[in-house]
């Protein structure tokens, strides 16, 4: 039986799309006969093969023999040179992960860290009139992007803000005229940013304002 194009690559992304959302860092609780032990999962996917570790209050662990097929996916653990088998499924943002003698599967669910993007941020921009010191206030949530830009001028509302990692751009409406602004998170915690402004760019760097 022939499989159209269009089938198999549904069925291509369908795979893809599951093995990245597997990918990152998980948290759980394993019940013990000492109390409750806060587990610390992360995984990475290579095509249908997995490795990663797992840390708790007894240290840091590898994963090993990490085998993934669509949601479902496993891995061993050697504790003490015995290994200990996981079995897992994704199904929807929780993993559910069984190992031998547990009645219950164990619930993992995703740690999800803050963007470097958000916070308050400062800067000066060059006019006719002088600097001005400009105080940006960033949210990421997802893709999107959230704030204000406080000024000599005042306090005004951000929009349209788009987030693709470490690159942004958002829109200020300054009595009716848009200013459009093109960001970077740089490495060394600075953003760069490109204003338009009338058809003119303007360059300026922003620092973290930590007050």
């Amino acid at each position: 039986m022939k499989v159209s194009l269009i089938t198999f690559l549904l069925i291509a992304f369908s795979f893809s799309s599951n093995a990245q959302d597997i990918n990152g860092s998980w948290k759980g609780t394993l019940a013990g006969m000492n109390g409750d032990m806060e587990l610390v999962f992360t995984f990475n996917v290579d095509s249908d093969s997995l490795t990663g570790k797992v840390e708790s209050p007894m240290g840091e662990l590898q994963l090993e023999n990490g085998k993934v097929d669509g949601n479902n996916f496993s891995f061993d653990i050697s504790v003490n040179g015995q290994a200990i088998s996981h079995t897992c499924v994704l199904e929807g943002d929780i993993i559910k992960m069984s190992m031998a003698m547990m009645d219950e599967p164990v619930e993992l669910t995703r740690i999800v860290e803050d963007s470097k993007i958000n916070g308050k941020w400062k800067g000066t921009a060059s006019s006719p009139q002088g600097d001005m010191e400009l105080v940006f206030e960033f949210k990421v949530d997802g893709e999107k992007l959230t704030g204000t830009d406080t000024s000599p001028m005042g306090v005004i509302d951000i929009s349209n803000g788009v987030v693709n990692g470490n690159d942004f751009t958002f829109d200020i409406d300054m009595g009716g005229m848009k200013v459009s602004h093109k960001c970077k998170y740089l490495d060394n915690d600075t953003i760069e940013v490109v204003a338009n402004v009338m058809d003119e760019d303007m360059v300026l760097t922003l620092s973290r304002d930590d007050k």
